[in-house]
C-alpha cells in the first residue's frame, strides 16, 4: 500500500461569524520519501516519436538522437520501447519490443535522417497505436513526441487532435510532448499533453532539449502513485471552485498529477460559504468539506487515502483578523494568479497588443514581490517583452503558466528560492526560472536569467 498523506490547509484556521465567507483551501497529497519504500518500479512501455522533417536537420536532430540514446540507456530488459519517425510520411522503425539489446536500438536511432514536411498528427497516432499494443495496468505506458514545427500535413485541428489524445489516455496510453525552438505550435503541443494526461515541455534551442527529457525520465523512475483523483464532498450550501487548470470529470473528481516519491500534488480550492451555512449548526466547529483521494499503486491496484474533513471554528471579526494567514496557501495562490496573468499576456502578445502585455506584467510584478522565484521568473519574461519577441514570449509564458498551475512540488517547500537549493532537488521538482532553458543556464553571475535574446 502507498502511504499518501492527504492534508487540507485553509488560508485561515477559522471562518468569520455572521458573514458570508470566501475561503481558500490547499489540498495536498504528499508522497513518502523514496528511502521509506524499497519498491520495484513498474515496467515501462514507451514510444519515441521523433520529427525528422527538414527543419530538424543538423544540431536539432543530433540532439534528438542524443535524448533518445539517453532513454535507451536507462531502460532494462523488462521495459518495452518502440521508435517512430515522421516527416510527410510516417515510419515505424522499431515495433514494441523488450530492451534486451540496447545496441540494436542505438543503431536505429543513429540511422535517422531528415526528410520533408510535418505529418505530426499521423506520427503521434502511429506511435499511440504501437503503445496500445502492450498497454495494461501493470505497465507505465507513454508516448514521447518531439517536434520543432507546425502540423502541416494531414489532420491539423488542435481540438480534434487533443481529444484523440484524451481518448488514448483513457485507454492507458498517455502523451508527453517536447517542442523545440521558436516555430513549433505550442498551443497544439500543450493541448496534446494536457488532454493526454502527460507532461508538456520545450527547449528554446537544441542545447536545451536534454533537460526536459531527463526531467520526464527521472519522474517516470520515481512515480509511486498514478491516476490521482481528488473526490470533493462539500457541506450542503458550500460551493467549491478549483483554481488550478486541472481536468474535472463528470463525477466531479479532480485529476491531479501523478505522484513521485518526495513530492506533493496539490490543488487550491476556493470555498464560498454562505452565512446561513455557518449559522445552521450549534456545534463548536462548522463542517465545510470532506476530501478523499483515489489513486493506483505501482501494481496498478486502486487505493484510497482519506477521508479528511475540514471543520473550522466561527470567530468574531477581531479574533478572525488576528489569525495569521498560512504562508504556503498564499504562495500557491500567488502562483496561480501569476499563471492566469501570463496566459492573459500571452494572448495579448499574439494579438499584437503590447499595451495589455505591459499592464499584465505590471500586475505580475506586484503579486511577485513576496516570492523570489516568481520575481526572478518575471524578470526573465520581461526581456522578451522589451524586444517584442512574440514567439519567445508566447512559448515561455504558456509553459511557465502551465507549470505553475499543475506542477509537483517538493514536500516542505518554502517560499525561498536559490539556485543551489533547487539544484539539490529531483529534476522534476525544481522551480526553474525559464522553462525553455537548461537548469544550469537559469542564472548569470548574480543568479538572474541569462538574458539570451
Amino acid at each position: 500500500m502507498t502511504n499518501i498523506d492527504l492534508i487540507l490547509q485553509p488560508r485561515r484556521d477559522a471562518i468569520l461569524a455572521a458573514h458570508d465567507n470566501s475561503l481558500d483551501v490547499l489540498v495536498c497529497a504528499q508522497a513518502p520519501d523514496a528511502s521509506e519504500h524499497a519498491v520495484a518500479r513498474q515496467p515501462f512501455n514507451l514510444v519515441l516519436v521523433i520529427d525528422r522533417s527538414g527543419s530538424m536537420s543538423g544540431q536539432p536532430l543530433d540532439e534528438a538522437k542524443r535524448c533518445a540514446s539517453m532513454i535507451i540507456d536507462g531502460l532494462g530488459p523488462t521495459d518495452r520501447l518502440s521508435i517512430v519517425t515522421f516527416d510527410d510520411e510516417v515510419d515505424v522503425l522499431v515495433a514494441p519490443r523488450l530492451v534486451t539489446d540496447r545496441s540494436a536500438f542505438h543503431r536505429v536511432v543513429q540511422g535517422i535522417q531528415c526528410g520533408g514536411t510535418t505529418a505530426l498528427h499521423e506520427g503521434w497516432l502511429r506511435g499511440a497505436e504501437q503503445a496500445a499494443m502492450c498497454a495494461n495496468d501493470t505497465t507505465l505506458t507513454r508516448v514521447l513526441l518531439l517536434s520543432d514545427g507546425q502540423a502541416n500535413v494531414g489532420l491539423t485541428n488542435i481540438e480534434t487532435i487533443a481529444q484523440q489524445c484524451g481518448v488514448m489516455a483513457s485507454e492507458g496510453v498517455r502523451t508527453s510532448t517536447y517542442g523545440l525552438g521558436h516555430d513549433f505550435n505550442e498551443e497544439l503541443m500543450a493541448a496534446m499533453a494536457r488532454k493526454g494526461r502527460g507532461n508538456a515541455y520545450y527547449g528554446s534551442t537544441a542545447d536545451d532539449l536534454m533537460d526536459p527529457f531527463r526531467q520526464e525520465f527521472d519522474l517516470l523512475f520515481s512515480l509511486c502513485a498514478r491516476d490521482l483523483r481528488a473526490v470533493l464532498a462539500p457541506a450542503e450550501g458550500v460551493r467549491v471552485e478549483v483554481l488550478n487548470r486541472y481536468e474535472v470529470d463528470h463525477d466531479g473528481e479532480i485529476r491531479l498529477p501523478d505522484l513521485a516519491f518526495g513530492g506533493e500534488a496539490w490543488a487550491l480550492l476556493r470555498l464560498t460559504v454562505p452565512r446561513s451555512v455557518i449559522e445552521r449548526t450549534d456545534t463548536e466547529l462548522v463542517h465545510l468539506l470532506t476530501v478523499n483521494l483515489r489513486h493506483r499503486n505501482l501494481e496498478g491496484k486502486e487505493e484510497m487515502a482519506g477521508p479528511v474533513h475540514l471543520r473550522l471554528p466561527r470567530l468574531p471579526a477581531q479574533a478572525f483578523e488576528a489569525i495569521v494567514p498560512d504562508e504556503l496557501v498564499g504562495q500557491r495562490s500567488a502562483e496561480l494568479e501569476a499563471a492566469r496573468l501570463q496566459e492573459t499576456a500571452r494572448l495579448a502578445a499574439r494579438r499584437g497588443d503590447w499595451n495589455e502585455v505591459e499592464a499584465s506584467m505590471e500586475q505580475l510584478r506586484s503579486i511577485a514581490k513576496s516570492s523570489p522565484w516568481l520575481s526572478a521568473t518575471i524578470r526573465g519574461l520581461e526581456q522578451y517583452v522589451r524586444y517584442r519577441q512574440t514567439e519567445r514570449f508566447s512559448k515561455e509564458a504558456l509553459y511557465s503558466a502551465h507549470m505553475m498551475s499543475t506542477r509537483l512540488a517538493a514536500k516542505g517547500e518554502s517560499s525561498n528560492w536559490g539556485y543551489d537549493q533547487e539544484g539539490s532537488k529531483a529534476s522534476f521538482l525544481r522551480r526553474k526560472l525559464e522553462q525553455g532553458k537548461r537548469f544550469d543556464r537559469d542564472r548569470d553571475a548574480d543568479g538572474r536569467p541569462d538574458g539570451d535574446v
